[in-house]
């Protein structure tokens, strides 16, 4: 019986497929959306690392979450998720670190629920072919103006202040080990 309905409801798509073949749909039968994207709405901060490794930065990073009461950060390093499914390749160090509390990352989704593609937020660290060592992480005033949110709740202030608050947690690190170096 089952198969039968299947069957009847197949007929009926392809039919109905080749009646509207060549056909324009009315706008009344199809809503879409364009959204047409400004590039200044996609900005990142990138922040040269100093006297620091790629795990280095990742574990600060952590521990600053911790002090800060967000415990929900997710780690993924690329080079060792590879290296445990036995693909073997060489790859420079990548970590992407995910974090933001539910809760925030709710009330920015409910505002507007294509918000949700970019979250939770994320940091990006990892060395380059030159061995330089990076993080990035995209913008949070570019993030509200790409998906028009008027936050009133300052969930994205909060972030914005909780990632000031690490750069310069770096810079007194970077600054400390310098110093220890000369």
């Amino acid at each position: 019986m089952k198969k039968l309905i299947w069957s009847l409801m197949l007929v009926f798509l392809l039919a109905g497929c080749q009646q509207n073949k060549g056909k324009k749909p009315a706008h009344s039968d199809v809503e879409t959306k364009q959204v047409k994207k400004d590039d200044s709405a996609l900005r990142y901060k990138m922040i040269k690392l100093e006297n620091l490794s790629v795990e280095e930065a990742a574990k600060l990073f952590k521990d600053y979450l911790e002090e800060e009461g967000l415990y929900y950060p997710k780690f993924l390093d690329f080079k060792k998720a590879a290296n445990l499914n036995n693909i073997k390749f060489d790859m420079n160090p990548t970590m992407l670190v995910i974090f933001g509390h539910p809760k925030d990352m709710g009330k920015l989704i409910n505002e507007n629920q294509e918000a949700a593609f970019d979250l939770p937020f994320r940091i990006l660290l990892y060395r380059d072919a030159d061995g330089n060592r990076w993080l990035l992480y995209r913008d949070f005033d570019s993030f509200k103006e790409q998906y028009i949110l008027t936050d009133p709740e300052k969930v994205l202030d909060k972030y914005k202040k909780l990632l000031q608050g690490f750069e310069k947690r770096l810079q007194e690190v970077q600054i400390k080990r310098q110093h220890e170096q000369a």
